[in-house]
């Protein structure tokens, strides 16, 4: 059984899933440049995260993306 969990939990939990995605580009770009495709890549996944973020997403949508992004 799915234990529900309480918004602030999934906001912070997505709150964490950006600041590791940021740091991950942050290093992509100082190895490997700006406009490396893993980069630009890295880039618009964060801009995803961002976004669901702001729209106030149900636990799904971005737990979806964080375990998308992780691999």
């Amino acid at each position: 059984m799915l234990a529900k969990i309480s918004e602030l939990s999934q906001r912070i939990y997505l709150s964490e899933c950006i600041l590791n995605k940021r740091k991950e580009l942050v290093n992509l770009g100082m190895n490997h440049g700006l406009l490396n495709k893993k980069t630009i890549q890295c880039s618009q996944d964060l801009d995803k995260l961002i976004n669901l973020y702001m729209q106030g997403s149900k636990i799904t949508a971005y737990k979806f993306y964080c375990m998308y992004l992780s691999t």
